[in-house]
């Protein structure tokens, strides 16, 4: 009964050995048939060895018979790879030729503006309800000259300046006096990337003014703003804007001294002259 579980376990190694041999013979190349067929002509011999040792001699004739029909296969893998070897190596696949690159395409020039002189301005007219106040702005509007953007990790055209020329007129007080205005304006705008604010571009503004002229036919005193504005193309020319401000206008600082002050609204659009 032994000999008879020991002839069933060598015979089934032996089966699914010859097995795995067979079933990489499609997929390998001569060589590695060849390869694999020499290490199980090693693991016949082990076997051989040990069976004969211990008197098994029917195994062994079946395990001498397995090797020679293993070198009987190993001869046509040999002529196999040798035939592989002696033949020419395929010709290369053709390579279809890359396309030549398109031409660049240019970009289209910018306007030079209304005049031809490519100066960006700004205009727009505003409304302070603290003191009934009607405000008036030109701005000449630069770009960044001494690239505080970059500096902050910011965009090139994240930061402009805004210098202008206004007009501010007041609604007459109690003693009918009248308050005016012409302040210059000095401010500084930081753009909002369109992507933080849902796609709407947007920027926060700030700065000081100085009353030239004003009530009392004197020079005032110094002031400011800080504003949100939304701006965006609606057909006139340039980006219209939208502002929600707090100002102050402080006029004749001498003899008539007045606060023109309150929070506010500006409409107003960009043009390039």
């Amino acid at each position: 009964m032994k000999r008879f579980i020991a002839f069933m376990t060598v015979l089934a190694f032996v089966v699914v050995f010859a097995g795995m041999v067979s079933a990489q013979a499609d997929d390998r190349s001569a060589a590695e048939k060849l390869a694999a067929g020499r290490a199980y002509l090693k693991l016949l011999d082990q076997k051989i060895i040990r069976l004969r040792n211990e008197g098994k001699a029917g195994l062994v004739k079946q395990m001498q018979a397995d090797k020679k029909a293993t070198i009987a296969r190993m001869q046509a893998w040999k002529a196999e790879a040798e035939s592989e070897m002696a033949a020419p190596p395929p010709p290369p696949r053709p390579v279809a030729p890359t396309p030549p690159p398109r031409p660049a395409a240019r970009p289209a020039a910018p306007s030079a503006g209304l005049f031809g002189m490519g100066i960006n301005t700004g205009y727009s007219v505003g409304y302070l309800a603290g003191n009934s106040v009607i405000v008036g702005r030109g701005d000449l509007i630069l770009s960044d000259p001494l690239g505080i953007g970059p500096m902050l990790g910011l965009a090139d055209d994240a930061i402009a300046w805004k210098v202008g020329l206004g007009g501010a007129l007041a609604s007459k007080d109690i003693n009918d006096n009248e308050r005016k205005a012409i302040p210059l304006f000095v401010d500084g705008i930081l753009n909002i990337p369109a992507d933080v604010m849902g796609g709407v571009a947007s920027y926060v503004g700030g700065g000081v003014n100085y009353v030239l002229y004003g009530s009392g036919r004197e020079t005032g005193s110094y002031g400011g703003q800080v504003y949100y504005g939304i701006q965006g193309d609606i057909g006139l020319g340039g980006n219209s804007y939208a502002e929600l401000a707090y100002s102050i206008i402080r006029s004749g600082a001498t003899t008539t001294p007045y606060s023109m002050k309150g929070i506010g609204i500006n409409i107003g659009t960009q043009i390039v002259l």
